[in-house]
């Protein structure tokens, strides 16, 4: 229940927080490495076999 909860929440954050997340499945998540994970100001990004996720911010442009 407590991971339901966990992910309920992170959904929604991202949802509100101007964020894009890209899945991509099967042997071309897999181009580049097997494993992996990296986080910073321009995206976080998780790479497992035959899986690959990344969420970036979008770009927004200040107001005149």
């Amino acid at each position: 229940m407590k991971t339901l909860v966990i992910l309920t929440v992170g959904t929604l954050l991202l949802a509100v927080s101007g964020c894009t997340s890209t899945v991509t499945l099967g042997t071309k998540a897999n181009e580049s490495q097997i494993m992996g994970a990296s986080a910073g100001q321009e995206g976080v990004s998780l790479t497992l076999p035959l899986v690959k996720g990344e969420v970036t911010p979008t770009g927004t442009a200040p107001k005149k």
